[in-house]
């Protein structure tokens, strides 16, 4: 229920706070509203209504424990993007996109939170993610520009190493990069990036990267797993990836 009086203890009350910037942080990282939110838990059946997510963002709700379950749903369907449904009334191409691009809710060891460890947070237990509580990097023209070369020398180097034409490279990495770029139209565009033919757009590379503040790239990480190079940070790759050649990169062994 809504409460305005505060925690009988220190903890308690970090907790309510904790809680309160862990979704609303979270959900402006994916640039998502609280009706955004709202209309899909009420598509997959999932018992969040947008007037709790804005009494939670509050620190005015304290939460019941089956509140803890269906955040645990909402945060997996946000993860699985199996689980993103298709288009319909009121959850629109656009706000579709925006869910197949978000990350889900982390707990302090970057992994994706279930029912306890929102449970954790809530009462004081854990400590946030960073994400949660920095502002990030503000991404620029000329990051995008960097990220779209680095990209590009990435995919070239591996071709070459493995002496395979640009179209093998790609069938082999396919299956890896499907993880990470579910729709066929981000892959191709994607595609076209590593071939040359188009560029990173500042909006996109904002919403890859949360607004400057993910420290795990999805897309390096693939690159790693396919190329068993170990990848340079985000922040190096934004700040100089242009500059970074795949001849640079240690083996994983």
């Amino acid at each position: 229920m809504p409460t305005h009086t505060p925690q009988r203890s220190e903890q308690l009350q970090q907790g309510l706070h904790n809680a309160a910037l862990l979704v609303r942080r979270g959900r402006e990282l994916n640039n998502l509203s609280q009706q955004n939110i709202h209309v899909l838990c009420q598509i997959l059946g999932i018992n969040l209504y947008n007037s709790q997510i804005s009494h939670i963002e509050q620190a005015k709700l304290v939460l019941k424990p089956a509140t803890f379950l269906e955040l645990e749903k909402l945060n997996f369907a946000i993860d699985d993007k199996k689980n993103i449904p298709p288009t319909q009334k009121d959850f629109n191409k656009d706000v579709r996109e925006k869910f197949l691009q978000a990350t889900p809710y982390l707990n302090v060891d970057s992994e994706v939170c279930d029912a306890t460890d929102f449970f954790r947070i809530f009462v004081g237990i854990d400590e946030l993610h960073k994400s949660y509580l920095t502002k990030g990097v503000e991404m620029t023209e000329e990051m995008a520009q960097r990220c779209s070369v680095y990209d590009r020398n990435m995919f070239r180097g591996f071709c070459e190493d493995k002496m395979l034409d640009r179209g093998e490279a790609w069938e082999k990495m396919l299956p890896e990069i499907e993880k990470v770029m579910p729709q066929k139209k981000q892959r191709e565009h994607f595609r076209l990036i590593c071939a040359g033919l188009e560029e990173w757009s500042l909006p996109e590379i904002k919403s890859y990267t949360n607004n400057g503040t993910i420290e795990i790239c999805p897309v390096n990480q693939m690159f790693s797993k396919v190329m068993k190079r170990k990848m340079p940070d985000c922040m190096t790759v934004w700040t100089k990836g242009d500059q970074i050649k795949y001849s640079q990169l240690q083996p994983i062994r």
